[in-house]
């Protein structure tokens, strides 16, 4: 496996991608690392957390748990929490509870 270090900056070339559909889990994982928004971060993780591709439901989950290190606060925990709630694909719902486990640790 080869090792990338996916960083975006541009907010606007973000949503474009996103918008395309196009490497999504690439893009998630960039905006995470380049991007100093927490709210908007937030909310494209939301978004993506019900996504029918598990690839892309995964990273945005993992992203929160991300987010929430990189921060050390989650400011839209209860819309995150609700969308957490709504997972039905148990795999997703292993890591939801491997996020949770984090959050536990990085919001004390």
């Amino acid at each position: 496996m080869e090792y990338k270090n996916y960083n975006y900056t541009d907010k606007s070339e973000v949503t474009e991608m996103l918008a395309n559909d196009q490497n999504v889990v690439e893009i998630i994982i960039g905006a995470i690392n380049g991007i100093d928004d927490q709210e908007w971060l937030e909310d494209m993780c939301i978004g993506y957390i019900l996504n029918k591709d598990f690839a892309n439901a995964r990273t945005a989950i993992y992203g929160v748990g991300n987010i929430a290190r990189i921060y050390k606060r989650l400011l839209k925990r209860k819309e995150i929490q609700q969308e957490f709630d709504k997972v039905t694909d148990e795999r997703l719902k292993f890591v939801i509870k491997e996020v949770t486990d984090d959050l536990e640790i990085f919001l004390k």
